[in-house]
């Protein structure tokens, strides 16, 4: 979608960003989100030559719902991003139901449930595979869930207000490795014990990242996590570059 013209003539621009915990990432700042957020509204004054318009008028809400599975995000879809009317929602679907026993073909329909209902209401979608982890046999757990996204996806190919973006295979192996360093609480139902590198969970550098491949794949936008992650450290600079 064309955010920039919207916003130029003075239109709230409403993003919304819906799907499991890695969709939320409240808990580590800054969220991946939150930088697209900053991103598009830095990117855009530069454009536009204004602050205020990009400032004012692109408007984000993050309603993930952390643990959730694709049949509650599908059941949830109304009241959590319906009726935020937003114009661009950010999806991800499958994280979860890899953890408690979904069946991938149930995982495929209720990601074109979600897809259906956001198309209908002539929202553009962007829709996101699960980030691969740096444990392989969590990858191998999970990539029988991100067939079923790329199978939904293939399915919304020739859709104009429908983007495909597959994280599994934008994240090579050996950056995978540099985003996991949390040391988990516990987490039953993926199998992690208290003192466990959290292996789903990324860090702030792995929200850099995600955010460049959706601000490069999505807007066009080059972003360097480098740069942002060490202006983020100093103290003078009040806004990180890019």
């Amino acid at each position: 979608m064309e955010i920039r013209n919207k916003i130029s003539k003075k239109e709230i621009c409403r993003i919304v960003f819906y799907g499991p915990s890695t969709t939320n990432m409240q808990s580590v700042f800054p969220a991946w989100p939150e930088i697209v957020r900053y991103a598009l509204r830095e990117h855009l004054e530069k454009i536009i030559g204004d602050w205020k318009i990009p400032d004012w008028y692109i408007q984000t809400a993050n309603r993930a719902l952390d643990g959730a599975t694709s049949r509650e995000l599908a059941e949830e879809c109304e009241e959590f991003v319906i009726k935020e009317k937003p114009d661009l929602v950010f999806l991800s679907v499958a994280k979860n139901d890899a953890y408690f026993n979904v069946d991938t073909k149930e995982t495929e329909i209720n990601a074109k449930k979600i897809i259906d209902i956001l198309l209908k209401n002539k929202i553009f979608t962007i829709f996101t595979t699960n980030v691969p982890s740096v444990d392989k046999k969590i990858n191998a757990k999970i990539m029988p869930f991100v067939e079923a996204d790329r199978k939904a996806a293939q399915f919304y190919g020739q859709e104009a207000n429908f983007k495909f973006v597959d994280f599994f295979n934008l994240i090579p192996e050996q950056i995978a490795e540099k985003i996991y360093t949390f040391i988990s609480d516990g987490n039953e139902f993926v199998g992690l014990k208290s003192g466990d590198i959290d292996t789903i969970h990324f860090n702030r550098y792995g929200n850099a990242l995600v955010a460049g491949i959706v601000l490069k794949e999505c807007f066009g936008i080059n972003f360097d996590a480098d740069k942002f992650m060490a202006d983020l450290k100093d103290e003078s600079r009040m806004y990180p570059r890019f």
